[in-house]
Protein backbone atom coordinates (compact mmCIF):
# COMPACT_ATOMS: atom_id res chain seq x y z
CA UNK A 1 0.00 0.00 0.00
CA UNK A 2 1.15 3.62 -1.10
CA UNK A 3 1.83 6.18 1.86
CA UNK A 4 -0.54 9.24 1.41
CA UNK A 5 0.55 12.02 -0.44
CA UNK A 6 1.25 15.29 2.10
CA UNK A 7 -0.45 18.39 1.18
CA UNK A 8 2.96 20.42 0.56
CA UNK A 9 3.57 17.42 -2.43
CA UNK A 10 0.15 18.22 -3.41
CA UNK A 11 0.49 21.82 -3.32
CA UNK A 12 3.81 21.62 -5.36
CA UNK A 13 2.35 19.41 -8.15
CA UNK A 14 -0.74 21.86 -8.75
CA UNK A 15 1.60 24.84 -8.80
CA UNK A 16 3.79 22.70 -11.44
CA UNK A 17 0.54 21.68 -13.62
CA UNK A 18 -0.72 25.52 -13.22
CA UNK A 19 2.85 26.63 -14.11
CA UNK A 20 2.79 23.98 -17.81
CA UNK A 21 -1.07 25.31 -18.28
CA UNK A 22 -0.18 28.48 -18.53
CA UNK A 23 3.45 28.43 -20.57
CA UNK A 24 1.83 26.09 -23.11
CA UNK A 25 -1.62 28.87 -22.87
CA UNK A 26 0.44 31.97 -22.94
CA UNK A 27 3.77 31.01 -24.56
CA UNK A 28 3.14 28.16 -27.08
CA UNK A 29 -0.33 28.84 -28.34
CA UNK A 30 0.77 32.07 -29.61
CA UNK A 31 3.71 30.91 -30.93
CA UNK A 32 1.35 28.74 -33.90
CA UNK A 33 0.49 31.56 -34.53
CA UNK A 34 3.10 32.46 -36.47
CA UNK A 35 3.82 29.01 -38.47
CA UNK A 36 3.01 29.44 -41.86
CA UNK A 37 -0.20 27.01 -42.07
CA UNK A 38 -1.43 28.37 -39.26
CA UNK A 39 -0.71 31.73 -39.78
CA UNK A 40 -1.88 31.37 -44.06
CA UNK A 41 -5.38 30.53 -42.52
CA UNK A 42 -6.01 33.01 -39.73
CA UNK A 43 -5.24 35.72 -42.75
CA UNK A 44 -7.62 34.13 -45.31
CA UNK A 45 -9.91 33.95 -42.44
CA UNK A 46 -9.14 38.01 -41.33
CA UNK A 47 -9.40 38.85 -45.45
CA UNK A 48 -12.58 36.87 -45.79
CA UNK A 49 -14.08 39.23 -42.58
CA UNK A 50 -14.45 36.19 -40.18
CA UNK A 51 -12.96 36.65 -36.63
CA UNK A 52 -10.99 33.29 -36.46
CA UNK A 53 -11.06 33.23 -32.84
CA UNK A 54 -14.50 33.43 -32.95
CA UNK A 55 -15.39 30.84 -35.69
CA UNK A 56 -18.05 28.16 -35.33
CA UNK A 57 -17.76 24.88 -36.77
CA UNK A 58 -20.99 25.82 -39.42
CA UNK A 59 -18.98 28.54 -40.83
CA UNK A 60 -16.35 25.83 -41.90
CA UNK A 61 -16.99 24.50 -46.05
CA UNK A 62 -18.56 20.94 -45.39
CA UNK A 63 -15.35 18.48 -45.86
CA UNK A 64 -16.10 14.83 -46.68
CA UNK A 65 -16.14 12.57 -44.05
CA UNK A 66 -13.60 9.95 -45.23
CA UNK A 67 -11.83 9.79 -49.13
CA UNK A 68 -13.55 7.98 -52.02
CA UNK A 69 -10.44 5.47 -51.73
CA UNK A 70 -10.85 4.43 -48.10
CA UNK A 71 -14.78 2.62 -48.67
CA UNK A 72 -12.57 0.75 -51.36
CA UNK A 73 -9.87 -0.70 -48.75
CA UNK A 74 -11.69 -0.78 -45.36
CA UNK A 75 -13.86 -3.30 -44.70
CA UNK A 76 -16.48 -1.91 -42.05
CA UNK A 77 -18.57 -4.79 -41.19
CA UNK A 78 -16.58 -7.79 -42.33
CA UNK A 79 -19.55 -9.93 -42.28
CA UNK A 80 -18.31 -12.87 -44.08
CA UNK A 81 -15.55 -13.44 -41.26
CA UNK A 82 -16.67 -16.89 -39.97
CA UNK A 83 -18.29 -16.56 -36.38
CA UNK A 84 -18.06 -12.82 -36.33
CA UNK A 85 -21.19 -10.92 -35.25
CA UNK A 86 -20.62 -7.03 -35.18
CA UNK A 87 -22.87 -6.87 -31.35
CA UNK A 88 -20.38 -8.63 -29.56
CA UNK A 89 -22.39 -12.08 -29.14
CA UNK A 90 -21.58 -15.17 -30.61
CA UNK A 91 -22.61 -16.28 -34.04
CA UNK A 92 -24.87 -19.31 -34.32
CA UNK A 93 -22.72 -22.26 -36.09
Amino acid sequence: MSEPVSPRCSAGRLLAGSVLVALVWCGLLPRLLTLGPVHRHVALMEERGVDPSAMYYTELERLPLRPAWVDDVLILWPSSIRGFCPHGKSAAR
